[in-house]
Order: structure tokens, then C-alpha cells, then sequence
């Protein structure tokens, strides 16, 4: 298959992210019997959907945690500013956290969505089937996975895996944005504050937390950067697994390369193999 590629961001192969979604995934299909409609079914999917959500996500952990950084640093040099004798704190805060927080969330959850649109674009013909898996949440395709592959399934085996470990608070957390009044209850967010130390009355300050309902709060950068970490993961290993099944004349399948060989110009972290 011949593919046109244009420039759509400023981020260019040294990202991870394209990388990965971009030649990394060109590269394992091109080396399955996918067929031609298929093949640019789920590459468009890849590239226009995952990859452009996934983009958005990590500008917005860019934008907030490069002024969370400059913020710390301040304190750090100079100490939480105070007033009043040291009575009260005047602590910096990132303009427009919440908004670039609830941003974040959307994109995570729209290219999640759309990782649900590959896996039909493999195996799911029917329409009906489709939007159920599609619109609904990934216990949907968890248990479309089972039924289809079987509970064992190395595929069905990381829908499920993923599903517990980190999907559904990301779904949760979004929802909760969208409909606070709705089963998942209320997304607190916090911005830079400051505490005083009991003992020494020292100001310190506290990065920006989240929390859902009565959770324990966590931090919004650290999260971000774990939720991009994970889409990516669980994107490209779903595309691996999706095209190992499919029949090929070659006897080949999908490594991963170890971090420390990998180019920095273009991380890709799975490539074809002989299968020995």
C-alpha cells in the first residue's frame, strides 16, 4: 500500500507518539495480508484519530506542566511568597488549569474511543455490533473479545487488564466532567495552594491535585503523563495483536525493542521478526 503523509502538528518522528502510531504502525502492517480497504480503514484510524487525540493530550500536559515546573522552581529558589508578617501565602497558580485538565480528559477519552474503532475495523462487521462497541464503555468490547476469542485470549487478556488498571477511571474522570450530577460523581481539581509546616511554620507548596469524589487527590501532571504512556502502550499493542491474527505467508511475527536500542530520531518500540 502506497501512504501520503502530511504534516498535521509541529511534532515530528522524535515524539514517541508518532513514531509509534505513525511509522512504527505503517511499518507492522505492511508486512500482513490485510488487504487494501482494510489496511486504510485502520490507518486512517491510527493516524487521523488516535494519533491526533493522543497529540492533543500530550500539548496539554506540555502547556500545564511547563508552568507547574517554572512555579516550583520559584519556590524553590525563593520560597512560597508571603504578606501580613508571613501570615498568609501568595502563591503562583497555572492559569486555566481546569479547562486545559478537562481538555485532556475528552482527547484521552475520544482516542480511546477510537482504538475501540480499529478492533472493529479488524473483526466487527456488522453495524449493530459496531456501535454497540464503539458507543458503549470497553466492558463492551471486553466481553465482545471473550466471546469471540475466548476468556484466555492474549487480545481479550489486555482489554481486560487495562480495563481495571487504569480505562475506566480515565472514562470516569471524563464523565464526571461531562455529567456531574452522573454515577461518576464530581472531578475535584486543586491548583497550586500552600501549606504551613505544624513545627517549623513554614510555607510549603503543594503541585496541582485531582481527585474523584472522595478519592485520594493525585497529581494532574503525573497522571497526564501516565494516561499518554498507557494509550500509546495499549494502542500499538492492540494493532500487534489484531494483525498476528491475521493469516500470513511469512513466518514472522512482532518483537519489542529494548529502550536502550532504540533511535532517538524515531523511537519505535515493535518491529517484525522472524518467528523461530
Amino acid at each position: 500500500m502506497a501512504y501520503v503523509l502530511t504534516q498535521t502538528s509541529e511534532h515530528g518522528t522524535s515524539n514517541p507518539i508518532v513514531a509509534r502510531l505513525t511509522i512504527q504502525s505503517r511499518n507492522l502492517m505492511q508486512a500482513f495480508p490485510l488487504g487494501m480497504e482494510k489496511e486504510n480503514e485502520v490507518w486512517a484510524i491510527l493516524h487521523d484519530k488516535v494519533q491526533a487525540q493522543l497529540l492533543t493530550c500530550y500539548d496539554r500536559w506540555v502547556e500545564v506542566s511547563t508552568r507547574e515546573a517554572e512555579i516550583i522552581r520559584g519556590v524553590e529558589d525563593g520560597g512560597v511568597p508571603t504578606q501580613a508578617e508571613g501570615r498568609v501565602a501568595n502563591i503562583n497558580t497555572i492559569q486555566g488549569l481546569a479547562p486545559s485538565a478537562h481538555a485532556f480528559l475528552y482527547a484521552a477519552k475520544s482516542a480511546l474511543r477510537d482504538v475501540k474503532s480499529m478492533i472493529c475495523a479488524f473483526f466487527v462487521e456488522s453495524r449493530r455490533a459496531k456501535k454497540r462497541i464503539e458507543d458503549g464503555n470497553y466492558h463492551n468490547l471486553k466481553e465482545w473479545a471473550e466471546g469471540r476469542f475466548g476468556d484466555a485470549d492474549r487480545l481479550a487478556r489486555l482489554i481486560g487488564t487495562n480495563v481495571e488498571a487504569w480505562i475506566d477511571e480515565v472514562y470516569a474522570k471524563r464523565n464526571a466532567v461531562e455529567h456531574p450530577d452522573g454515577g461518576s460523581g464530581v472531578l475535584h481539581i486543586s491548583n497550586f495552594t500552600a501549606v504551613q509546616d505544624p513545627e517549623t511554620r513554614q510555607w510549603l507548596g503543594v503541585r496541582p491535585m485531582w481527585a474523584r469524589n472522595d478519592e485520594p487527590a493525585s497529581s494532574i501532571t503525573d497522571d497526564m503523563q501516565a494516561i499518554i504512556d498507557n494509550i500509546l502502550g495499549f494502542a500499538e499493542d492492540m494493532l500487534a495483536l489484531s494483525l498476528l491474527k491475521s493469516e500470513s505467508a511469512l513466518p514472522i511475527t512482532i518483537c519489542e525493542i529494548p529502550q536502550a536500542k532504540r533511535d532517538p530520531n524515531c523511537p519505535i518500540r515493535l518491529s517484525i521478526t522472524i518467528d523461530q
